[in-house]
């Protein structure tokens, strides 16, 4: 076989295995026009338009229906709302919150729940925490001594008059990570749930005291950011209003919060951050460092020492070993 068929051969034979490894290159061919593929569905947008209308109306119903205390019509009308546009988020949602407002705990978890499901990131995210103010209910339905040992949030500051910072959040540049985000999530919840909630209501009264309490704890109050708008008197203000359990310990932060605000120095005009609010900061400092260098100085200076001797030492035993060998010749007679 000739130079020249080998060298054909052998590229017949590579072609066909590019040909091989990639058949959908080598058999697909667009059947329309990138403009074509990239074209909306008219009829699905129009459609999703109107779902989107039908949500709004139902939704401004059961808004009118839920103030004027008529929750049966209400969850009737969105009962009818959700059979008709099934798998919408905020159905579901105010589903959950009808059921609540009549007091069917049960049912308005499993909705809420549902809700989170289709779209956790409605109502800022938050609706995860009000699943947590359901459980919350339904655990002190069984045991009203409850908040003994729980909390709405589930996080742990102290019993100290100073807020710490749960072991269990992850700190980043000296605060809690997402602490800014948790807040804006708990004032949400807070403010639709007092807009037709009045004192007393300790589920309410808790979760403002943790509100207080995370804004402190987190260093993202006045306290450490002199540009920071929260205000952790107000939240636990709000707390004794709705007779937050642990009463007094909300008191005693409250009392320590203004004092320490009161005795920080003027704002710079700049506004940085300041750093003399000690049962904070030291929480987020790294632990002190233990500095080894004067030992490794000692060491170092003990190892040469040790090394020289040895030396000293091998070289001695050799002179000794050579003196016995070769002893100097005899004086001579005088």
């Amino acid at each position: 076989m000739t130079h020249f068929r080998v060298l054909t051969l052998r590229a017949l034979a590579l072609s066909l295995a590019l040909a091989a490894a990639c058949p959908a290159q080598a058999q697909t061919t667009p059947t329309a026009g990138p403009a074509a593929a990239r074209q909306p569905d008219a009829a699905a947008v129009a459609r999703a338009d109107e779902q989107r209308k039908q949500v709004a109306v139902a939704l401004g119903k059961s808004d009118e229906l839920a103030s004027a205390g008529k929750f049966d019509a209400d969850i009737a009308l969105l009962e009818d709302a959700e059979k008709k546009i099934p798998g919408d988020a905020l159905i579901a949602s105010a589903l959950g919150t009808a059921f609540e407002s009549k007091g069917q705990l049960g049912d308005a978890l499993d909705w809420i729940r549902e809700g989170i499901k289709r779209d956790a990131g409605a109502h800022k995210g938050s609706e995860w925490l009000h699943a947590r103010i359901l459980e919350a209910k339904l655990a002190l339905a069984k045991d009203p001594k409850w908040f003994d040992k729980h909390n709405v949030l589930g996080l742990d500051f102290g019993k100290d008059e100073v807020p710490v910072a749960p072991e269990i959040l992850p700190i980043e540049q000296g605060r809690i990570k997402g602490a800014e985000q948790l807040l804006d999530q708990i004032d949400y919840q807070l403010v639709e749930r007092t807009k037709n909630s009045r004192p007393p209501n300790p589920v309410l009264g808790d979760l403002f005291a943790s509100a207080g309490d995370l804004a402190i704890a987190s260093a993202v109050s006045p306290l450490d950011d002199r540009k920071s708008k929260i205000q952790p008197e107000k939240y636990y203000e709000r707390a004794l209003e709705f007779g937050a359990p642990h009463g007094d310990l909300v008191r005693k932060r409250l009392d320590r919060y203004k004092a320490d605000f009161a005795a920080l120095p003027p704002a710079p005009k700049d506004a940085e951050p300041v750093a003399d609010y000690p049962p904070v900061n030291k929480r987020f400092e790294a632990p002190p460092e233990t500095s080894y260098s004067a030992w490794i100085y000692v060491g170092s200076a003990a190892g040469v020492i040790v090394v020289v001797l040895a030396i000293a030492a091998v070289l001695d035993r050799r002179r000794r070993k050579h003196a016995e060998a070769n002893p100097p010749p005899p004086l001579p007679d005088v």
